[in-house]
């Protein structure tokens, strides 16, 4: 029994291993991407636009698509 528990605890680890080093993968591409990306671009909204740089819209959609992720992926009991 005890080792039952030892293997699911290790299963639960290894998949938090593996998470965690494929969030800080996609993390280091998007940094990598919008650093290399400084120009400025216009961004239209619904009634004016706007010039922001565009490693700014990089990350901001990263982290709007991360928290639409995070939402989407929450179970709900």
């Amino acid at each position: 029994m005890a080792d039952d528990v030892s293997s699911t605890e290790r299963s639960i680890r290894a998949r938090q291993t593996v998470r965690i080093v494929v969030v800080a993968i996609l993390v280091a591409i998007v940094v990598a991407f919008a650093v290399d990306n400084s120009q400025e671009v216009e961004v239209g909204y619904l009634f004016d636009s706007s010039d922001i740089p565009l490693w700014l819209v990089i990350v901001g959609t990263f982290l709007v698509g991360a928290l639409a992720g995070y939402v989407a992926g929450r179970r709900h009991d």
